[in-house]
């Protein structure tokens, strides 16, 4: 009779990613067969968790680097981690990056399409979940005001952040025009880094569209800059011994320098964390 050891080697490693596709939380269903097996990386969980109740008590941001070997769970464990405490703050997964000379560019675009997804068992999207907070955070007796009247909710937001805000108007208008039904996917495009038609600029009141390395570092730099006092945004960058540059070589450096730019801008409420292959990762 086979041993119980001999059993659990005869069969697929769930994490290998040969076996099964990894990848985004957000639309990886086998995640949610795994993530519930609570035995898995409780050790690391328990770590994790205790630098996540830091940056909610503190707001000061934290990088938490997580290295394993290929097929160990690594992005499986993001998966666990968004389910487990996404009620507690807002969770982005970013997709390895095709070129890391597009790195701010693409961690916006993959951080407001993971904003734009809805959580299991809630009925709102994390982005307009976290809007509402800022609001009610900023001014609870004008929220209702606010939401109903755009120059007043820019003129609130402006005199908050009066300054240290990239594109200080273009980006309060937009997070005003998320709170209307008929605009709200046309801002999140704007938000996206989308090639929007001068008509969709004029239907959302804006200048310019995001199309720079500086703007979309820019923009990231403003979510961090008003989210202090409202629930953290954790940003999990994945696999990123994938990454490349233009010439086509191997370029992890670029998600370190993300990473010390936000902490170096003194950007709040992140926790960020990245995800690489051990024996890729080069010191």
């Amino acid at each position: 009779m086979a041993t119980l050891t001999e059993i659990i080697q005869k069969e697929a490693n769930p994490f290998e990613p040969v076996t099964f596709k990894t990848g985004n939380f957000w639309t990886n269903n086998l995640q949610i067969l795994i993530t519930n097996i609570e035995s898995i990386h409780q050790e690391e969980i328990i770590q994790i968790k205790n630098i996540f109740n830091l940056v909610i008590k503190d707001h000061a941001t934290r990088t938490i680097l997580l290295t394993g070997d290929s097929g160990c769970g690594k992005s499986y464990l993001l998966g666990r981690l968004k389910r487990k405490f996404n009620s507690q703050a807002l969770f982005a997964y970013i997709d390895p990056c095709p070129s890391s000379d597009c790195i701010w560019r693409h961690t916006l675009r993959y951080t407001v399409d993971s904003l734009m997804h809805t959580p299991e068992g809630e009925e709102e999207a994390q982005l307009i979940r976290w809007l509402k907070n800022l609001i009610e955070l900023q001014n609870r007796s004008l929220m209702k005001q606010i939401l109903g009247e755009k120059g007043l909710f820019i003129l609130n937001f402006r005199s908050a952040y009066p300054t240290g805000i990239y594109q200080a108007k273009d980006f309060f208008t937009i997070l005003y025009q998320l709170t209307q039904p008929n605009l709200y996917f046309l801002a999140c495009d704007w938000l996206r880094g989308e090639n929007l038609a001068e008509e969709d600029l004029k239907k959302l009141g804006v200048s310019s569209i995001i199309d720079t390395e500086e703007a979309a570092r820019g923009i990231i730099g403003n979510l961090g800059r008003i989210a202090e006092v409202n629930q953290p945004i954790v940003i999990c960058f994945d696999q990123v011994e994938t990454y490349r540059n233009t010439e086509g070589s191997f370029d992890i450096s670029s998600v370190f320098n993300i990473n010390t730019t936000i902490h170096n801008d003194n950007l709040k409420n992140f926790l960020i964390i990245i995800s690489i292959t051990r024996n890729q990762f080069v010191t």
